[in-house]
């Protein structure tokens, strides 16, 4: 057996955000625009009556995603609302459209369910920590990915996991 190459560089992290980073957040995100990215924003704060998938809400948040991805030039592949909690299965093109995607959908979304207005500051933070991201590799990693989220999604509408068997279920180009 040949003997294995050893690398110099240090290996670059795939994931941030979420509580890996909580206390810790100078640092630059890893994003890859040609690859995809698990990106997920929790909020404890929207439960009950405050939840992104009350009827008051919902159909909103579902627009304004579009229309946010839109805009900024990202592709979403899957996203599940759960509630509390929103998980993206996406792909952008800059780094720069990535991040105003990202504050455009956590501010219209905070600002829709507290109520609050541009200058008014919450008692409270509507967002747990910084969204976490994972770069994902294509293939069985982005498949798995995709299973995960319509999984979640069902989860996030009171249907348990076990009545649906998953294999095959996110079938090819959809």
């Amino acid at each position: 057996m040949p003997p294995r190459q050893f690398s110099f560089l240090p290996k670059t992290p795939l994931e941030h955000g979420g509580a890996l980073r909580k206390g810790r957040r100078k640092i630059a995100r890893p994003l890859d625009p040609k690859r995809a990215v698990h990106l997920v924003m929790r909020s404890t704060f929207a439960r009950g009556e405050r939840s992104m998938l009350h009827r008051k809400y919902k159909a909103y948040i579902h627009v304004m995603i579009e229309d946010a991805a839109e805009a900024h030039g990202v592709r979403i592949y899957r996203y599940s609302n759960v509630g509390n909690h929103l998980h993206f299965l996406l792909k952008f093109k800059t780094r720069a459209g990535f991040r105003a995607f990202t504050r455009q959908i956590a501010g219209a979304i905070a600002m829709m369910i507290t109520g609050a207005r541009k200058g008014d500051s919450l008692s409270k933070p509507f967002w747990d920590l910084l969204p976490y991201t994972r770069i994902v590799s294509w293939g069985r990693e982005f498949e798995t990915l995709k299973t995960y989220l319509i999984r979640n999604l069902l989860e996030g509408y009171g249907i348990p996991n076990r009545h649906f068997k998953m294999t095959g279920f996110a079938g090819r180009g959809s």
